[in-house]
């Protein structure tokens, strides 16, 4: 006679069976996505700040285009993406482009197997990895340094944070844009040359040049001009080329900037042009006294609030801490008189003081703020609308606070300059930054982390694991 199975041997066979028709079907699945995959290549973007996707923004502007575009990039897609996981992410992003768009096409050029190309295109000076956006007789070459922020040290650079999407749509705007406001720097008295104020300007769709302000006239087209920290003093002469620019009737706004520094001696004729417009910038430093408001536990290095909020109007995020260090207050002579109207632009907190020639350590400040360290002076009669903006410090615009992911600095003044040209169609894209980054902690939020960490923390660890040991002893 035939044994019969028991249920315990019934139960086994219909598991193991169970499990032989799942793995099955797992192998099936799993061959049938693979071959999917290749053919069809499917990418989710993981990232907590989407850093492989375009921002909305961007598709919208994008999706728009009805100019032919034609993206170029100086490599293979292998051999770019090979760079690192940065560059990974930017060929991603590049890639977008032509997805959201039929007008715009992506090619890849071999520099290696192609080395006519670079020749034929000399002007352009192309290397390895940079990227050609072209529409029209108008052509912008992106390099590394255009598309990531790289800190330079000792042992080299490395990259920070990605700025592909943000390079992209400012070339795609740059090349496609029919008018661009011309933005003039003023030179001859020993200004600060800025190079990352020139190129964010140029990369964002403005056109920028310099003049020396005594030999050459104001070109008639400008519409903002710059003065970063001049060390030597203007002539008269100079002073009515600036008021022959700033008070010329024009359907356009006429802008100046001007940016102090710690390191000017006294400039007795340009400074009482700016007290003309209501605007002083005495000879002393302001610091802030609060922990919590500033960065590197230096009082110099505050963070500034914004006061005026009509510049910021392209700014996707206002809480977003800005820096200032160094700086110079900037008094208002006047709220209104014969025409100039005068108003903060940002200013150190409540907490702040000055330091001058009576302090000697930051616990001897006299806290007396808030105090403006950038203020506004505007015109608007006969015709005429002139702005004047003084800065308290050139270093506003240095390029480790510029770069920042973590600092307003960027987006401020790219919102700043695009309210002024009465600019419509921007928007601004914050850098990518991929794994884990870097980010800027005042005193106050070192002094919480540190205690959390180090004392409450362990503290916690040890309460519960007295408590358990409590317990299971009583048992």
């Amino acid at each position: 006679m035939k044994k019969k199975l028991t249920v315990q041997k019934k139960t086994g066979i219909m598991s193991t069976a169970i499990t032989l028709i799942v793995v099955l079907c797992l192998i099936v699945v799993n061959v049938i996505a693979s071959a999917f995959t290749e053919k069809y290549p499917v990418k989710i973007d993981l990232t907590s700040n989407k850093a492989f996707e375009l921002s909305e923004d961007s598709i919208k502007y994008i999706s728009d285009l009805d100019k032919d575009i034609t993206i170029t990039v100086m490599n293979t897609r292998d051999s770019f993406a090979r760079g690192g996981e940065y560059y990974e992410q930017a060929i991603t992003v590049v890639e977008q482009y032509a997805k959201y768009n039929d007008n715009i096409t992506l090619e890849f050029i071999d520099l290696m197997a192609n080395p006519t190309y670079a020749s034929e295109h000399a002007d352009l000076s192309i290397s390895v990895n940079d990227i050609l956006v072209a529409c029209g007789e108008n052509t912008q070459k992106l390099t590394a340094y255009d598309l990531f922020n790289i800190q330079q040290s000792w042992y080299g650079g490395s990259i920070t944070s990605s700025n592909a999407e943000q390079a992209m749509t400012g070339a795609i705007m740059n090349v496609t844009s029919e008018e661009k406001t011309k933005v003039t720097f003023l030179t001859g008295h020993e200004e600060n040359e800025n190079i990352n104020l020139e190129d964010l300007l140029e990369k964002n769709n403005f056109e920028v040049n310099s003049i020396m302000l005594q030999a050459e006239a104001i070109p008639e087209d400008t519409e903002i001009l710059i003065a970063i920290a001049p060390l030597r003093d203007y002539t008269e002469e100079d002073i009515e080329k600036l008021d022959s620019f700033m008070m010329e009737a024009s359907e356009k706004n006429k802008t100046m900037l001007y940016f102090a520094s710690a390191e000017q001696p006294e400039l007795p004729v340009l400074e009482g042009w700016l007290e003309k417009w209501g605007l002083s910038v005495p000879r002393v430093m302001v610091a802030e006294t609060d922990q919590n408001r500033v960065i590197s536990n230096n009082a110099y290095f505050g963070i500034a609030d914004i006061d005026d909020f009509l510049v910021t109007e392209h700014m996707t995020n206002t809480d977003i801490p800005l820096t200032m260090p160094f700086a110079r207050p900037v008094e208002m002579l006047f709220t209104s008189n014969m025409g100039y109207n005068t108003g903060s632009l940002l200013a150190y907190s409540e907490s702040a003081g000055i330091i001058d020639e009576d302090v000697n350590s930051v616990e001897d400040i006299v806290q007396e703020g808030p105090i403006s360290v950038a203020a506004k002076s505007t015109y608007n009669q006969d015709g005429v609308n002139a702005m004047l903006c003084v800065f308290g410090s050139d270093m506003i615009l240095n390029e480790q606070f510029l770069n920042s992911s973590s600092l307003a600095n960027m987006e401020y003044f790219l919102s700043f300059f695009n309210t002024v040209a009465d600019r419509e169609n921007v928007f601004s894209i914050a850098p990518k930054v991929l794994g884990g980054g870097s980010f800027t902690l005042t005193q106050g939020q070192v002094l919480l982390y540190t205690v959390m960490l180090v004392i409450v923390l362990p503290i916690a660890v040890l309460a519960v694991g007295i408590t358990i040991w409590i317990k299971r002893r009583r048992s």
